[in-house]
């Protein structure tokens, strides 16, 4: 039988008549007991949590439309990368499909996913851990989160997951992520949380779980799970060096505190519904902070305020520094922005700020943001046959791009011109007949003017494109 150190050291103390500690031997053998059951890795713990959850997780392909899948050369990389980036890239080794995973969240069917990886998806299938597979359709989803929601439908019986508490989630504690690494479905694996709040400069309301529990592409849209098997984030990205595409211990996931924000929006409407306060804010003066008793790059400074905004309305001013919004600290500036998207359109929270000095407190009701789904940065154009957008860097981690600025092709018609000419999805613009371009403005320009041309001569574009790190022209003539 094994016997914990604690209880060992007491019953030591005891027979060569050790003096007793604060609270007694009875304390020590207590305090054992309790140590001697807590979970510790490597005893049924997880065991009993990944039971409790796998029967929620979902393995997702979503198929693409001919020739906007990426390839070999976007599975594998397109070369050595100077800097660290983030992967969201699932695409399988036919880049025809994007394979990832989702956690069943009701009775009814619905799932949650990432955004990304069903965006553009001409037909999205889901299969179950028993192995029935179905066909999904889209409900709603959240490009600023990177989350969706699907829904299938079945008469069997699913098995929803448990919701946790992210908020409440604790560094150093153990989690584990299931998902589908390079399409090896239900895959498990166990780390710890590394971190909380990192902010990846991909949207205004990043604040990102961080854990080293190996996350590959594939495991987008799986959950993140504690020891009690109840999920506390949808696993989105990781940072990657070079060719490995892989875990490098640093991995990225959702907290499901802000995904149950807009749960019930993408279920009934398709988009969120935010909270607005009508102000922009910036980082507070490190010598106003000092005179106030702030800490180092605490607060938000209200750089400007809504004339007749929710702010403005409640009594808020330009120069008021803001630490604490609906009982929540506000670490940085960027957290605002953050808790008041969390926060219900219509509700009255509680603000305290600081004004010259002083601490004040007021209430401000809560105005609305709707986060429609605009229309898309670029459509694949009829003349062309191909659809072109800026660099941004989810886009240049999904096409493993060392450029940050530019033009790319993000997807290609089948049969259609751009296709005809060479041109493929991933491939960088460079020039439109012999002007150098990195603007859609730019691109559109010079196009528009082609276009105008009235020959068959010249009813045409020739693009110099970058394609894996070599440069080649594709002559593009336009469809009449």
């Amino acid at each position: 039988m094994r016997i914990s150190p604690l209880i060992r050291a007491a019953a030591a103390a005891t027979l060569i008549g050790a003096v007793a500690p604060p609270g007694g031997h009875a304390a020590v053998l207590e305090r054992g007991r309790a140590a001697a059951t807590r979970p510790v890795f490597g005893d049924r713990t997880f065991v009993e949590a990944v039971k409790r959850i796998r029967p929620a997780v979902v393995h997702i392909r979503a198929k693409l439309p001919k020739s906007t899948g990426s390839g070999l050369m976007g599975f594998f990389g397109r070369g050595p990368k100077r800097e660290p980036s983030l992967d969201f890239g699932e695409s399988d080794l036919r880049g025809s499909a994007q394979v990832g995973a989702g956690v069943i969240i009701s009775k009814e069917g619905y799932i949650l996913t990432n955004q990304h990886i069903i965006k553009d998806a001409a037909e999205i299938l889901v299969k179950l851990h028993t192995g029935e597979e179905f066909t999904a359709r889209v409900s709603g989803a959240d490009e600023k989160s990177d989350l969706a929601l699907i829904r299938i439908e079945t008469k069997g019986k699913l098995t929803p997951a448990v919701l946790g508490d992210s908020d409440a989630v604790e560094i150093g504690e153990w989690v584990f992520a299931v998902g589908s690494p390079f399409g090896l479905a239900h895959s498990v694996s166990v780390g710890i949380i590394s971190a909380k709040g990192r902010d990846l400069n991909q949207g205004p309301y990043d604040s990102y779980l961080q854990t080293d529990a190996s996350i590959n592409p594939g495991n987008s849209g799986g959950p993140l799970a504690n020891s009690r098997g109840e999920v506390i984030g949808i696993n989105t990205a990781i940072f990657t060096r070079g060719r490995r595409h892989k875990s490098q211990g640093v991995g990225f996931a959702v907290p499901i505190n802000q995904a149950k924000s807009v749960l019930d929006d993408l279920r009934h409407k398709g988009y969120p519904i935010r909270g607005r306060l009508g102000v922009s804010v910036g980082e507070v003066p490190a010598k106003e902070g000092k005179k106030i008793g702030l800490t180092r790059y605490q607060g938000a400074r209200l750089a400007h305020v809504v004339r007749g905004g929710p702010a403005d309305k409640a009594g808020l001013r330009r120069g008021d520094v803001i630490v604490e919004f609906g009982g929540k600290t506000v670490v940085t500036w960027q957290t605002l922005p953050r808790v008041v998207a969390r926060a219900r359109p219509g509700e009255e929270t509680e603000v305290k700020y600081y004004r010259g000095g002083e601490l004040k407190t007021l209430r401000v009701r809560i105005g609305r943001r709707p986060d429609r789904p605009g229309k898309p940065r670029s459509q694949i154009r009829n003349a062309l046959g191909m659809r072109v957008e800026e660099i941004t860097p989810r886009l240049a981690s999904r096409f493993r791009l060392e450029a940050k600025r530019g033009l790319i092709v993000t997807a290609v018609k089948a049969g259609g011109p751009a296709e005809r000419g060479g041109v493929r999805a991933g491939d960088e613009i460079i020039e439109v007949n012999h002007t150098a371009v990195s603007t859609r403005a730019e691109f559109d320009k010079i196009i528009r003017r082609a276009e105008g041309k009235s020959s068959e001569a010249e009813g045409s574009a020739l693009l110099l494109l970058r394609r894996g790190g070599s440069d080649l022209f594709a002559a593009v003539r336009f469809s009449r």
